[in-house]
């Protein structure tokens, strides 16, 4: 991998941990200028980018300047997708008390540093030892927003199996969401929005051999497993763009795509079985048939266990 790193950050004061993962996203500027504008402490961000990036596309030279960036900087050819670009970000901890996982593309209410910081201390104050608080955001639309944002929060539910494993979810708003006063238990993760503790980026190290399809699953028994407690904030922190039009798939770029998913279905399968162990296999703490028990339905249907 060639990859340049510019600007290292400093750590001094830091509190919150933002890893970004980009691939060829026209969005990544206003995402990284919307999360300084609008956090109450943006001194107290340390921000890391893997930017992968063709030759052409840039950042304003005012982002590049803020000394709570850092841009890792890889060619988009020589990435090997979402998830190897997580793993990377992961070692780039430095004993941050907060970490938080975002996508390239995010519009973020005022104040949601604080916010999610508190919905997190007061999970913690009640006696949740390990909070996690993720999110499919509302959505936003980049060629209209912000006419168009949704305001409701959302609860993730399963989707689709494909040969008889989950592989997708989707979302809904949480109803009654008004009359809440904290986070609510979740029966999965999000990939763009994902909160907690910053030993998770020890404790669930990503693996770089999940290409995409099923990795929310994947790492929704992983942090289960690992002792993490699953919450959906129940009020809107930003909002997610789900529209590929401002961005590149890697799949669009790279003819080997097909390849390199089925060999992490295969390993997926293997998880989702409780029959994968080690740095990238479930936690000890729980087992993977309790997370099922948990969500009372099969992570792989009986017909193709």
């Amino acid at each position: 991998m060639t990859a340049r790193a510019v600007r290292s950050s400093n750590a001094r004061g830091a509190r919150i941990f933002v890893q970004i993962p980009a691939y060829r996203d026209t969005e990544l500027a206003r995402t990284l200028t919307a999360l300084f504008a609008r956090a109450a402490r943006p001194d107290e961000l340390r921000v890391v980018v893997l930017w992968q990036r063709a030759e052409h596309e840039t950042l304003p030279a005012s982002l590049r300047r803020r000394e709570n960036l850092e841009l890792i900087e890889v060619p988009y050819t020589e990435s090997l997708g979402c998830n190897w670009a997580r793993s990377v970000l992961q070692k780039r901890w430095c004993g941050e008390p907060y970490t938080l996982l975002l996508d390239s593309h995010h519009r973020f209410v005022t104040g949601w540093d604080e916010r999610v910081v508190a919905m997190y201390e007061g999970l913690r104050a009640r006696g949740v030892r390990r909070p996690l608080v993720t999110a499919y955001l509302p959505p936003y639309v980049p060629e209209t927003e912000p006419i168009g944002r949704k305001r409701s929060p959302y609860r993730i539910y399963p989707l689709e199996w494909q040969e008889g494993m989950l592989v997708r979810l989707t979302s809904h708003p949480i109803p009654f969401w008004r009359a809440l006063r904290e986070p609510v238990p979740a029966d999965f993760l999000s990939l763009h929005f994902l909160f907690t503790d910053g030993r998770f980026n020890e404790d669930v190290p990503f693996d770089p051999h999940t290409y995409f399809v099923g990795d929310e699953v994947s790492m929704s028994i992983r942090a289960y497993t690992s002792g993490f407690e699953l919450y959906h904030p129940h009020r809107v922190l930003g909002w997610h763009s789900y529209d590929r039009s401002s961005r590149v798939t890697h799949w669009t770029d790279h003819d080997d795509w097909r390849e390199l998913n089925e060999r992490s279905l295969a390993r997926l399968r293997r998880l989702f079985r409780g029959r994968m162990r080690g740095r990238y296999g479930a936690g000890t703490r729980r087992s993977v048939s309790r997370y099922e028990e948990y969500l009372q339905l099969e992570l792989v249907q009986r017909a193709y266990a």
